[in-house]
């Protein structure tokens, strides 16, 4: 599993930037985002304000901006 966010300008939908989130944190990962079972990962999520804040520390990326539509994704 390979996790991906994504982000986008909510005006536009452009996809502005991507950051894997290092594979040390896929465990982390998983409780963060809730998942109880492998197939949850395979969808594409929201993240909430909360979640950002934690991948933003993980990535140390900031993901900036009031304007974005912020999605994890997981590539296999």
């Amino acid at each position: 599993m390979k996790p991906i966010v994504e982000i986008f300008d909510m005006t536009t939908e452009e996809l502005i930037q991507t950051v894997e989130i290092p594979s040390v944190y896929v465990d982390q990962l998983a409780a963060l985002m809730g998942w109880t079972t492998p197939e949850d990962s395979c969808f594409v999520y929201d993240l909430l304000p909360h979640q950002i804040r934690t991948i933003e520390e993980w990535t140390r990326t900031t993901f900036n901006g009031g304007n974005r539509i912020i999605q994890i994704v997981c590539l296999e």
